[in-house]
């Protein structure tokens, strides 16, 4: 009997070794919110994909979910549990999310746990872009990190009419171009959505909402390290004036502050923020040719340094937040890893091309329609290869940024806590205008006495005096 309760004993040992090293040898499995208004319809292959090949390096795997501002904002109040999430100066507030201590602090782990990741992110996005007073509450993304503004043209059509397509353009100077495409081709030249041209407003650095801002184009001047109202900056009041009055003679869609975007089979002149060379050969949307034509800066400061970063959950436990960093870590340093979660799966999304001796990537007819989005999304875009229809040297691009006009304000960040009441008072008002602002439906001029004094009751002033003195404080005056 006792050799049999021996027996069945050290049986009872040898499964539970068996099963606490089987338990070791399972990947440990992170939840990531990445920025998306919806998740590709192969996220799920793709996923699959970087998950087996995740598990193999670092015993690591992730389920990846996407949401939109709204999305984090709703996700980020509530109990929901995540290990990692994206973060930046216009979606899931990083500032506001570090102040409230929403974040894992990882100064230390991130040197000690992954050094490799820390030595491939140049120190001052680590000081600039990743901290918080002294704190590193994010692992920066490496991208274009100075803010530059690009009209993505129709290169075919302009140059039929007689244009040439500049490498810099005023966004005044636009004009004659649109009226010309109206003329022949009888479309809306500049269709748009209701966000309007995307990045538009980037030439300013916002301090509070839409309503409060820094302009980069006042640094050397006397109101330089001044926070004034939108309506103050001159740069953007030419913009909004000039989109009211190419709506008014047709060359933006009429329900443009109504509909989400245009559909892919509209030819039409876009925007957006990125970099020499970005904007170049053909695309799916209009199925044309195109060309980037740059409208505005570069500009640098921490709010372009923190154009994407990925934070940690301060709840999560400590081996999550390790290996959020460690797949990070492989994410900044494996470019096979990272074209996985860039371009999806090589044979089935994309191939490998040699232009002009350079490794690109060219995508599939599946790769463009069901696992393609912005290239910060998951990860570095420096870190990914270039594709067969737009080659450029990230080297080149960095070093372009010797010449951007740098920000007078630092590191700085409006802490809102004493005004959160009147910031959000604020952000209701413009929300009821920045549709329609963003795509010219709205005549500024007219409108605007009406809105300062809603913002007025609103707070604004409050929010601005009390922003002022935080960076004339931060600035030591």
């Amino acid at each position: 009997m006792k050799k049999l309760v021996s027996l069945i004993l050290a049986l009872a040992l040898v499964l539970s070794m068996g099963l606490c090293t089987a338990q070791a040898d399972e990947p440990i499995k992170i939840v990531w919110w990445v920025y998306g208004s919806e998740a590709p319809i192969d996220t799920q292959l793709v996923v699959d994909a970087a998950n087996a090949y995740s598990a193999e390096k670092i015993g690591v795997t992730v389920e990846l979910l996407f949401l939109d501002e709204e999305g984090f904002n709703r996700e980020m109040n509530s109990d929901t549990y995540f290990d990692m999430t994206f973060t930046c100066d216009w979606a899931n507030d990083f500032a506001s999310n570090a102040y409230n201590e929403n974040f894992y602090d990882i100064t230390e782990l991130v040197k000690t746990e992954t050094p490799a990741l820390y030595a491939a992110i140049d120190q001052k996005y680590w000081d600039v872009a990743g901290s918080l007073n002294g704190v590193i509450y994010a692992v920066p993304t490496l991208k274009d990190m100075a803010s530059q503004q690009f009209f993505r043209m129709d290169k075919e059509r302009y140059e039929a009419l007689g244009f040439t397509l500049p490498e810099y353009i005023e966004f005044r100077d636009l004009e004659p171009m649109l009226k010309a495409y109206k003329e022949t081709y009888n479309e809306y030249p500049m269709a748009m959505g209701k966000g309007g041209l995307t990045g538009m407003t980037n030439s300013a650095q916002w301090i509070a909402g839409s309503y409060l801002c820094s302009p980069y184009h006042l640094a050397g001047t006397e109101r330089e390290n001044q926070i004034i109202p939108f309506w103050e900056d001159e740069v953007l009041m030419e913009r909004y004036q000039l989109l009211h009055k190419w709506y008014e003679l047709g060359y933006i869609n009429p329900d443009a502050a109504t509909v989400e975007s245009q559909g892919k089979e509209v030819r039409t002149i876009r925007s957006g923020s990125a970099w020499p060379g970005y904007y170049a050969g053909h695309t799916s949307w209009g199925d044309m040719e195109v060309q980037g034509v740059c409208y505005a800066g570069p500009f640098m400061s921490t709010a372009t340094m923190r154009g994407a970063m990925n934070a940690i959950n301060v709840a999560a436990p400590e081996k999550n937040a390790i290996a959020c960093l460690k797949y990070l870590e492989l994410l900044n340093t494996d470019r096979t890893f990272r074209d996985i979660l860039r371009f999806g799966i090589e044979g089935t999304h994309f191939n490998y091309v040699d232009v002009d001796g350079v490794k690109a990537v060219k995508r599939t007819e599946q790769g463009t329609n069901n696992w393609s989005m912005d290239g910060f999304v998951t990860g570095s875009v420096v870190n990914a290869s270039v594709t067969s229809d737009a080659i450029y040297h990230w080297d080149e691009i960095f070093k372009g940024y010797e010449n951007a006009l740098v920000s007078t304000l630092g590191t700085f960040s409006f802490n809102k806590e004493d005004v959160e009441a009147e910031c959000a008072a604020c952000s209701a008002v413009m929300a009821k205008y920045n549709s329609e602002l963003y795509t010219g439906t709205l005549d500024i001029d007219e409108m605007l006495p009406q809105i300062k004094a809603e913002l007025e009751q609103a707070g604004i002033y409050e929010i601005q005096k009390e922003a002022q003195r935080q960076l004339d404080e931060y600035l030591g005056k």
